[in-house]
């Protein structure tokens, strides 16, 4: 993440760095039916936490001129190499699963490998939460390509932008939540068959990408509205959204059930604007902390991996159920057909805070580990063709 705040490294924003890292708490914990930090039901999580990692990516857009297919292939590069080599290792491990009697995920073929991805993202369960990445990529590309084919006809915008006038982020914004609107009239109306939800979700997400653009350019400067009158509109506004009696809970992953056109962004921009102003209070204490750092900049595998954790701790259970003669309470056929299924021993639900910790931090220890292993082969490759041209 690029950019600075407070007590931050060179090249560190840890006011971003401490939202995303909040934000993919909400994901594990919203994964394990816990609802820690929704503010009494006010904001939950399933109200805005996807949609903050959008507005975060959207926070860190550089609008630089880049040709369309090279920015494309960064990005694939970035999102998607990685998430494939995942899918295919994810893919094996739940066919593998499959034969010990767990309803874990589809076939592996090139249609769940590279199709099924950005359709619904579930092909084979354990990697689930991974969704998002496929539908990031491809928000990531519309934008592109909007900013690419309206540049010729921007020439005048730039030139007003460039003495302060912030126009064409206002104009792509609106634009985009135009098209979410329409992205939820289709899955009202047509459905989110086949990759239709592929269409809605692409559609409905853009908004917050621009909304993330809109804040970096001109919104942040101005955010400056005192804590407690901010944080009494927010909560106000969304006790009103509960007062109305319609769900504010919805499913981005399926983008079904929206509850309207508007509440389902007044709800999600309540709750992105809400953490975000958190995480501005809160920097200053977590100031430059390493951890916070590395977590802000590495949701990526907690996102890929942690349902993954989850299943291993369940797994271990099973083991002591069966061949120790332990955990008696242990559900078998819920942990072969139940992927949210969590055994707590003697009923101690407060267990649930060892899975999230676990689900959180053993990621990140994966993540740590393999960087440290590249780093150290880099540098043992470094080495040795150092000597073979000293020796030659």
């Amino acid at each position: 993440m690029r950019g600075e705040r407070t007590g931050a490294s060179p090249g560190t924003n840890m006011q971003f760095a401490l939202l995303s890292a909040l934000g993919i708490f909400f994901v594990a914990d919203g994964h394990l039916n816990n609802s820690y930090l929704d503010i009494g039901g006010l904001i939950p999580y399933y109200s805005f936490h996807m949609q903050l990692f959008v507005f975060i990516s959207g926070y860190f857009c550089r609008e630089e001129q880049e040709r369309f297919a090279s920015y494309g292939i960064r990005k694939f590069k970035r999102l998607m190499l990685p998430y494939f080599a995942w899918n295919l290792v994810y893919g094996i491990l739940a066919a593998f699963l499959r034969g010990y009697g767990f309803s874990f995920g589809d076939p592996v073929s090139l249609e769940t490998l590279f199709a099924e991805p950005f359709r619904t993202g579930y092909q084979f369960i354990l990697n689930h939460p991974a969704w998002f990445v496929p539908a990031l990529f491809l928000v990531e590309l519309a934008d592109r390509a909007v900013t690419v084919l309206a540049r010729p006809g921007m020439a005048k915008l730039a030139a007003r932008e460039a003495a302060g006038d912030r126009t064409a982020a206002r104009a792509k914004f609106l634009f985009y939540l135009l098209l979410g609107l329409g992205g939820i009239w289709i899955s009202r109306h047509v459905g989110t068959d086949g990759f239709w939800l592929t269409l809605v979700r692409l559609l409905f997400l853009l908004p917050f990408y621009g909304a993330g653009i809109l804040y970096r350019r001109e919104l942040e400067a101005k955010d400056k509205l005192k804590s407690p009158v901010y944080f009494g509109i927010i909560l106000l506004a969304a006790m009103a959204l509960v007062l109305r009696g319609r769900p504010v809970i919805y499913a981005v992953s399926h983008c079904r059930d929206f509850p309207g056109y508007l509440s389902p962004y007044l709800s999600a921009f309540l709750g992105i604007a809400f953490w975000l102003r958190v995480s501005r209070i809160l920097t200053p204490a977590v100031r430059d902390n390493s951890f916070i750092r590395y977590m802000g900049r590495n949701t990526y595998p907690i996102m890929m991996h942690h349902m993954m954790v989850l299943f291993g701790i369940r797994t271990v259970f099973a083991l002591f159920a069966k061949y120790a003669g332990i955990f008696t309470g242990f559900d078998f056929e819920a942990y072969k057909t139940d992927f949210y299924y969590c055994y707590f021993p003697r009923g101690m639900v407060q267990l649930r805070v060892f899975y999230l910790l676990a689900a959180l931090f053993l990621p990140l220890g994966l993540k740590w580990v393999m960087d440290r292993l590249r780093r150290d082969a880099k540098r043992m490759f470094g080495r040795r063709t150092a000597v073979r041209m000293i020796t030659k």
